[in-house]
C-alpha cells in the first residue's frame, strides 16, 4: 500500500483551519498566555500536524480498530520535537474526514482553536479504547 500524499493532507488542513476563521492558539500552561499559530504552521508536518493526525487516528482507531500507520519520528528542531513523515494506511478521504471531525470539535470548544485540547481528545479516546480492549479480547 502506498503512502497518502502528506502535502495534500497538509494543504487541505491549512485550508480547513483558515475557513473556520477562528484564531489558532497554543496555551502556555505555565503562564496561562496564549500564542497565536498560523493555519500553515498548525497544518505543517513538522509543526502541529502530528498532533492533529494522532488525534484523528485515535478517532479512527476507536471507530474501526485500525489506525493510519503514521510514521512519526523525533525531530529535536521541530515545534513539538516530532514530525510526521508518512501516513501509510487509510485513504485521503478517511484521514480528512477524521481531521475535519477533530478540528470541528476543537472549534466548538472555545473562542479559538486551542491546540492543547487535541491532547485531551487523544487522552479521552485512548481511555475509552483501553476500557473496551479487554472486553473485545475476552470475546474472541
Amino acid at each position: 500500500m502506498s503512502a497518502i500524499d502528506l502535502a495534500a493532507i497538509s494543504a487541505a488542513q491549512t485550508w480547513l483551519l483558515a475557513e473556520i476563521g477562528k484564531p489558532i492558539e497554543l496555551l502556555d500552561r505555565g503562564t496561562g498566555k496564549r500564542v497565536v499559530v498560523s493555519p500553515a504552521d498548525a497544518a505543517h508536518p513538522e509543526v502541529y500536524l502530528p498532533v492533529f493526525l494522532i488525534s484523528a487516528e485515535t478517532l479512527w482507531l476507536e471507530l474501526t480498530g485500525t489506525g493510519f500507520a503514521l510514521d512519526v519520528s523525533r525531530t529535536p528542531d521541530s515545534a513539538l520535537g516530532y514530525a510526521v513523515r508518512k501516513v501509510r494506511a487509510g485513504s485521503f478521504t478517511v484521514v480528512m474526514l477524521c481531521l475535519i471531525d477533530v478540528t470541528m470539535r476543537l472549534a466548538e470548544m472555545d473562542d479559538a482553536l486551542v491546540l492543547n485540547h487535541l491532547i485531551d481528545f487523544w487522552g479521552e479516546a485512548h481511555g475509552r479504547i483501553a476500557d473496551v480492549a479487554p472486553t473485545l479480547q475476552g470475546a474472541t
